[in-house]
């Protein structure tokens, strides 16, 4: 009868892992392609302010902004008049917002409402105890 040497033996193990290592190519690819399907939705969301990163935003937004992190985030150093302020919200949310060129910052345009939010209040609050409004330009 034929009997088989080491070479054959290697040959037949080869064959046998053949389909075996074509199957495993096929998972990974139908698995990688579903990833990547994954990552592409979930940017999708974050960029139209759904999802984890709108949620992020929302949790930023709820907690309380000290006034001067607020003057940072509107680089609003200094006195500011209400004016000032308005200017540089509406100037910095427009850069934030989603658009044809860009998908937007839900989590910066979250920062700069709740500094908006806190330095209108400060300025508020300053009429009030003074009498008198802050000079405008």
């Amino acid at each position: 009868g034929a009997t088989f040497n080491h070479c054959d033996q290697s040959v037949l193990s080869a064959m046998a892992f053949g389909p075996f290592v074509r199957i495993v190519a096929q998972i990974t690819m139908v698995a990688g392609g579903a990833i990547g399907r994954a990552v592409v939705e979930a940017y999708k969301e974050a960029a139209a302010g759904r999802g984890a990163a709108a949620a992020a935003a929302q949790k930023v937004a709820r907690r309380r902004m000290s006034l001067d992190e607020a003057r940072k985030v509107l680089d609003a150093e200094g006195s500011v008049t209400h004016t000032q302020v308005e200017e540089r919200f509406q100037t910095l949310h427009k850069l934030n917002a989603s658009s044809e060129e860009s998908p937007g910052s839900p989590y910066l345009q979250a920062r700069i409402s709740a500094a908006h939010k806190v330095l209108l209040e400060h300025l508020g609050s300053h009429e009030s105890k003074t009498g008198a409004k802050p000079p405008e330009e």
